[in-house]
């Protein structure tokens, strides 16, 4: 009987132990788990933070665009409505708005490394809310679609430089708010329609362009807040 007795004791003993180990093994592989998903979760906030910072600089490159492109839809009016009637403004007044309207367009250099990185690394499926993976998602689709307008609008003015050039003069080095040289005087007869045409056509562009970047400016403001609120 005290056989059986301490049988069951060591019995117990050898189960005890043995949960012991299954259960310490457990939690150094919750532990482990756990530690992990936080080194993970880290690297996302991190990267989300860079990208942030790369958000803020797009909504600069904004303000500047919008600046430009504004700039140059009003010169460009001013060239259309007066175009039949040129000869009655100043010399001056025509080769600054030739000038503005064909000069000026602007070149969206934006980092989307930290963004790749983000897809790239699967840290991306981290993220708790969808509405900043869907916003990036369209973001960075956005900005390759304001490239491509801009490609067009400055493909579209290669006849206007030529005629710039030819017809005007650059009489001073000053630049504009933009950094861009504006002080030029019109030393042509007249501007010719297809010339006009082309100067009316890239308004379209140019409008069309500055809604979309008003649109993407209002939305980056909105996924800062989106992303403030993922990495708190």
């Amino acid at each position: 009987m005290e056989k059986k007795v301490n049988m069951n004791k060591l019995i117990i003993r050898y189960v005890l132990e043995f949960l012991v180990i299954v259960i310490g093994i457990s939690l150094s592989f919750y532990f482990e788990k756990q530690n992990a998903i936080a080194y993970k979760e880290d690297l996302k906030n991190q990267s989300l933070k860079r990208i942030l910072k790369n958000i803020e600089v797009d909504l600069n490159d904004y303000s500047f665009n919008i600046e430009a492109h504004n700039m140059a839809i009003k010169s460009a009016d001013w060239l259309y409505e007066k175009s039949n009637n040129l000869s009655l403004y100043s010399k001056d007044s025509i080769g600054y708005h030739l000038g503005i309207a064909t000069t000026i367009n602007t070149i969206f250099v934006d980092n989307q490394e930290e963004y790749r990185a983000l897809q790239n690394s699967g840290l991306i499926e981290l993220i708790e809310n969808d509405q900043i993976v869907i916003g990036l998602q369209n973001k960075y689709t956005i900005h390759s679609f304001l490239k491509k307008i801009e490609e067009y609008i400055m493909k579209s003015k290669d006849p206007l430089f030529n005629f710039l050039f030819d017809n005007t003069k650059l009489i001073s080095r000053e630049v504009n708010s933009l950094g861009l040289p504006y002080n030029r005087v019109f030393v042509g007869k007249k501007i010719p329609f297809n010339i006009i045409e082309r100067i009316n056509e890239s308004i379209t562009w140019h409008r069309f362009y500055l809604k979309q970047v008003l649109n993407r400016k209002q939305k980056d403001q909105l996924l800062i807040e989106l992303i403030d609120s993922e990495i708190k």
